[in-house]
């Protein structure tokens, strides 16, 4: 690895991973001294990989320098995880807070939720910073859905503290009314345009096509799941339509691969972009399971998903925002 910082896609790319099994002569060492001794690394930096979420001892993400390990337990390293800066607990955007959920604005390039690479740098882990600052015990955050590092918009979470029970499934299993906008590469007649083509789960859990079935071919896993998906011109922008999103599907996944079987796909979106994917989570609305009071919230514009004379844009670049 180079010394120069990694940005979270690249770190979340990154192939550079030591896994290997505790031998006998280091067998109840502290986490951080196994590392220290197999990574040939310091004793801080060491430490950052761990708090940062970067090390797994066997499949569980171990957070604490100080944990034991035993002969024959299996530790997995990103070392990229002790290169990404936390996200100050201050800075984020809070559009909407109770005692069971936050709505968060959140920008481009931050993830949502923690990466298998890491945890540090992203809302939640910030989230529960601040909600350990304002004296919550052991808080608890949970988001309600998925929403890509690349992309930008609203992200629901629930929240509670040690003492209370999850209800995390009382706001996942909930109706709501949500909208995209997105920036598509290319152009369709008319003022919308719609697919309705099935989509199928893979193992690990993302949204794609349904593959067609002949006689005689095996079953996907899990059955295809009917969707359709609306996209409603805008504005045309030279070779590219912005436009928001009507869709009836689990999660943001389905507008993907239905932009893509149109011929129209996000922009931002594919093997070899590098910057910002041009989808907002615009508005979302529900009635409060708890409360029964409506929660409404609208995520500001990122300056390439304002439509001409809609508001003040707000800078695309973290940097500037």
């Amino acid at each position: 690895m180079t010394d120069k910082p990694m940005s979270w896609a690249k770190a979340w790319r990154s192939t550079w991973i030591d896994a290997a099994s505790v031998e006998l002569d280091m067998c109840a060492m502290l986490l951080r001294q196994l590392l220290c001794k197999r990574l040939h690394v310091t004793p801080a930096l060491a430490a950052e990989m761990i708090r940062a979420g970067g090390v797994y001892v066997g499949s569980v993400r171990i957070c604490v320098p100080t944990v034991r390990v035993s002969e024959g337990e299996r530790v997995t390293v990103y070392r990229a995880a002790a290169e990404i800066p936390p996200l100050e607990p201050g800075a984020l955007r809070l559009l909407h807070r109770d005692e069971a959920c936050v709505i968060v604005d959140k920008p481009h390039g931050t993830p949502a939720a923690a990466t298998r690479a890491a945890n540090r740098g992203t809302l939640a882990h910030a989230l529960v910073q601040r909600l350990t600052q304002e004296g919550v015990l052991r808080p608890y955050v949970g988001l309600v859905h998925a929403l890509p590092a690349a992309g930008a918009g609203l992200a629901l979470y629930t929240i509670r503290g040690q003492a209370t029970e999850s209800f995390y499934q009382d706001f996942a299993a909930l109706p709501m009314q949500r909208s995209y906008r997105v920036r598509l590469r290319g152009r369709f007649p008319g003022p919308s345009i719609e697919c309705n083509a099935p989509l199928g789960q893979s193992p690990t859990g993302s949204w794609r096509l349904a593959p067609s079935r002949g006689a005689g071919e095996p079953r996907e896993p899990r059955p295809p799941v009917l969707a359709h998906t609306r996209f409603v011109k805008l504005a045309e922008l030279e070779e590219e339509t912005l436009a928001s999103v009507e869709l009836t599907a689990p999660t943001w996944d389905a507008i993907r691969p239905h932009a893509v079987a149109l011929g129209l796909p996000l922009v931002g979106d594919g093997p070899q972009e590098t910057g910002i994917l041009c989808l907002l989570a615009h508005t979302l609305a529900f009635t409060h399971p708890h409360t029964g009071a409506t929660v409404q919230a609208q995520a500001s514009l990122p300056a390439w998903a304002a439509a001409p004379g809609e508001g003040e844009p707000v800078p695309v670049d973290l940097s500037e925002a």
